[in-house]
């Protein structure tokens, strides 16, 4: 016999169904669609008209609905319930509510990831200022402004 036993279990081996992996790629998955729709949403802008509040609405829909999605996804990967109060502000009053989730599950530690969603803010806008502008270059030099 060579002395290996095949019944023995690899000590490397590693869980098939990790979940704090999955929340996460899940949260850096939305963050990601967040600065992919703001790029989209800097040429869409080029052509949208310019005081449609109605239609400004339903464009920057996407971005309160990732944004509520994600906090979803943070307080299940916490095993937290969002209170009903909690989920209408989320839903209505985003830049109230998500301060409030934050210090909900984080205490202190909500300043840290404030600071963070207030770099991704600026990302997301610095993403639509970009892309907004190479939309407008290349319609002007495409003769499509004038």
């Amino acid at each position: 016999m060579s002395g290996i036993d095949n019944n023995e279990v690899d000590p490397v081996e590693v869980p098939k169904n990790d979940s704090a992996t999955h929340y996460s790629q899940k949260k850096r998955r939305i963050v990601v669609l967040l600065l992919a729709y703001s790029a989209v949403l800097g040429i869409v802008g080029c052509f949208l008209p310019e005081e449609d509040k109605s239609l400004e609405f339903v464009v920057s829909l996407p971005w309160l609905i990732l944004a509520v999605s994600w906090c979803f996804t943070d307080a299940a990967e916490r095993d937290h319930r969002i209170g009903l109060i909690n989920k209408v502000l989320l839903i209505f009053m985003l830049i109230v509510g998500l301060p409030i989730y934050l210090f909900q599950t984080r205490g202190i530690g909500g300043f840290k990831s404030l600071a963070f969603a207030t770099l991704l803010a600026g990302a997301m806008f610095a993403c639509m200022f970009v892309t907004e502008y190479a939309t407008l270059y290349v319609g002007e030099v495409a003769g499509l402004w004038r």
